[in-house]
Order: structure tokens, then C-alpha cells, then sequence
């Protein structure tokens, strides 16, 4: 106390200048660190929320990718059905031809060649073709190409030669198709690692 009685009243104002300015500098220091750690508090809890807002998408679109799963195994499901049945080549060429052989006796046509090509590897599921050759309208050349389009099962043409038979009279053609049906490759088995 003996201090401030020795202090003139002219230091005293300087000094109470320079405490009150050296609050001033406190205060403002604290309410910039207290402005800068919200902020970053505020930032922090923002970015937290939207990684969030992403896990929770993620979390609910399990539901939707699932069903989405299972609509595509159904439609693979529905797609293979038209697929032949026999899973051996030649017995799935033979199963070509029959049919093939069914749809022209439909139509009256009679067929003159019947060959059975080599499978081709597409994958996992072979082709197999079938080339056949016969004369027919074009009548009847056309409702045999719309029946293999709607067969029951997947029948592709592959190749089409038409040949008019008289030039003078064009109405019949003698026609070679190349038919290919396709089959599930068999899933070989792996053996188990010992």
C-alpha cells in the first residue's frame, strides 16, 4: 500500500490506463481462443455428422442392394430357363436338330442337310450349332425364322445363305441356317487344399 501513496495522481492514471489496456488485451485473447475453439468444435462435429449421415446410407442401402441382389439372381434365374437342358454338346446338338426338325414338319418343309458344328466357348455358356439346309417358300422361310425367335428355349441364327432355286420363278429358296442353341458350362469342381 505504502506503493500507491508514493505514486503521484498522474502515474496513478497511467497505471490504471495501462492495467485496464492489459485486461483489455486478456479479455480479447480469451474470447479469440474461445472463438477459434468453437469453431473448430463446430467444424469437427459437422464432419463427424456427415461421416454419419454416409455410414447410415450405407447402412440402409444394405436393404436395397439385397433386394437388388435378389432381382438379379431372378432374372439370371428366368434368363437360364431358356437355356438347353442337356448339359453334354452333342446331346444338346441332337436336342437342336429335333427341334428344328418339328418346327419344318409344322410348315411342310422338308429338310435336306443336317450338320452339327463345333461348340463355341462363350464364357460360361457354350454355343452349340446346328446348321441345317432346305428348300422352302419364303413364306414359309419366314415362319420358320419367327418359330426359332419364339422357341421356348434361346435359339440364335447365327448364319443365313439364300440361294434362289429358278431365277424365272422365284418363289422357293433353298436356305441354309446355322442354329446355335447355348448350355450352362458345367461347374467343375476345384479340389480341396490339403
Amino acid at each position: 500500500m505504502n506503493l500507491l501513496q508514493r505514486v503521484n495522481p498522474r502515474e496513478k492514471k497511467f497505471l490504471l490506463i495501462g492495467f485496464i489496456i492489459v485486461v483489455l488485451i486478456i479479455v480479447y485473447r480469451l474470447t479469440a481462443w474461445y472463438g477459434d475453439t468453437m469453431s473448430a468444435t463446430r467444424e469437427y462435429a459437422e464432419a463427424r455428422q456427415m461421416t454419419l449421415q454416409k455410414q447410415l446410407k450405407k447402412i440402409s442401402g444394405k436393404e436395397s442392394m439385397r433386394q437388388r441382389s435378389m432381382a438379379l439372381a431372378a432374372e439370371l434365374a428366368e434368363l437360364e430357363s431358356g437355356l438347353l437342358t442337356d448339359r453334354k454338346p452333342p446331346v444338346a446338338a441332337a436336342s437342336i436338330q429335333r427341334s428344328l426338325k418339328q418346327m419344318a414338319v409344322a410348315l411342310n418343309i422338308d429338310i435336306k442337310v443336317e450338320k452339327t458344328l463345333s461348340p463355341v466357348e462363350t464364357g460360361s455358356y457354350p454355343g452349340i450349332p446346328v446348321e441345317i439346309g432346305f428348300t422352302a417358300t419364303t413364306e414359309n422361310l419366314k415362319n420358320f425364322l419367327y418359330r426359332i425367335k419364339t422357341f421356348r428355349q434361346l435359339l440364335t441364327v447365327q448364319e443365313m445363305k439364300t440361294r434362289v432355286t429358278n431365277l424365272n420363278n422365284p418363289r422357293n429358296a433353298y436356305t441354309t441356317l446355322v442354329v446355335t442353341g447355348f448350355i450352362k458350362k458345367e461347374q467343375s469342381e476345384e479340389p480341396d487344399a490339403p
